[in-house]
């Protein structure tokens, strides 16, 4: 749009990190005036950043309110719902609540302003960690300026319409357990093969994950998925939901294991290798991140 070229990033999922640059021509002739447009160029660069990720998201927010552990707290709301006999507790209204969570994720945010970087080259700024985008070449230091300080606002824009779905599903994902009154944390394969909750991600997921690993989706990958044709329908659905862990390469050995334990059921090394794997991807999803280098090396010793 209007020649802005995207460089870096995937558009349809911005990280809410944000790089602008464009290029001056060397025929340009300084500028007067208050701001010291030539001072802002290095070797033909015009460059801004920006940084528009929060940190707290409304998922965090949740786990500051219900205490040190979120699951905990929403646990002892749904517990307390089916301590009523499966009712909503007293004085609990649930559109009042859906509207409080609304309230709290759609808090505003404060425009955060780009600031002038300093790069050399193209290539050094294409090794930014963030989404890049270059808004063309210009003879005018004063154009260029307006347009990659103009790019800024409307990204953030995009990425708090983009933040604001996700959390809407979260929030849905939230109502959804409590208004009927079952966990997703401790839970018991159903005969409808459904072995992961909901249509939602780790993003939405509510409860233990060495718990849903453990209890739910290994046995029934393991022992229920019948063939080859369906293991991978449910292993492309475990895929999609474990897309926004970090470590993909963890998710691939999971797999790996699994199948080889398809075949060979008594491998007690690979038992044991798919026991690690869980408790490592649940270690860094839940931020027990001191548990992870010994769980490493236990992974390392079984190659």
């Amino acid at each position: 749009m209007l020649g802005v070229v995207q460089k870096k990033g995937n558009p349809l999922e911005l990280c809410g990190r944000l790089v602008v640059y464009a290029k001056i021509r060397p025929s340009v002739n300084p500028e007067t005036g208050h701001l010291p447009f030539a001072s802002m160029v290095r070797n033909g660069l015009l460059v801004v950043k920006g940084e528009f990720k929060a940190n707290d998201t409304f998922k965090h927010f949740m786990q500051h309110e219900l205490g040190e552990s979120m699951n905990d707290g929403i646990s002892e709301m749904i517990e307390h719902i089916k301590e009523q006999g499966g009712e909503i507790p007293e004085g609990m209204d649930p559109e009042a609540f859906r509207e409080r969570l609304d309230e709290l994720s759609n808090m505003e945010v404060i425009p955060v302003p780009a600031k002038i970087i300093f790069c050399d080259t193209e290539d050094e700024i294409l090794q930014e960690d963030a989404d890049i985008y270059y808004i063309g070449e210009f003879s005018g230091l004063s154009q260029a300026h307006l347009c990659i300080t103009s790019l800024p606002i409307f990204y953030q824009a995009q990425y708090r319409e983009q933040q604001t779905s996700i959390e809407q599903k979260y929030i849905n994902e939230i109502l959804s357990q409590i208004e009927g009154n079952e966990t997703v944390d401790i839970p018991k394969l159903k005969a409808t093969g459904e072995f992961l909750p909901g249509e939602g991600t780790l993003n939405t997921f509510i409860g233990n994950l060495l718990e849903l690993l453990g209890g739910r989706v290994v046995p029934y990958l393991l022992y229920q998925v019948s063939d080859e044709a369906e293991y991978k329908v449910c292993m492309k659905r475990f895929y999609d939901f474990m897309k926004p862990y970090p470590n993909p390469s963890d998710i691939d050995a999971i797999d790996r294991t699994i199948q080889l334990l398809r075949k060979e059921t008594d491998n007690k090394k690979a038992q044991a290798k798919l026991e690690l794997l869980c408790e490592k991807v649940s270690a860094l999803y839940h931020e027990e991140f001191e548990r992870i280098p010994g769980l490493q090396k236990e992974l390392e010793a079984l190659e």
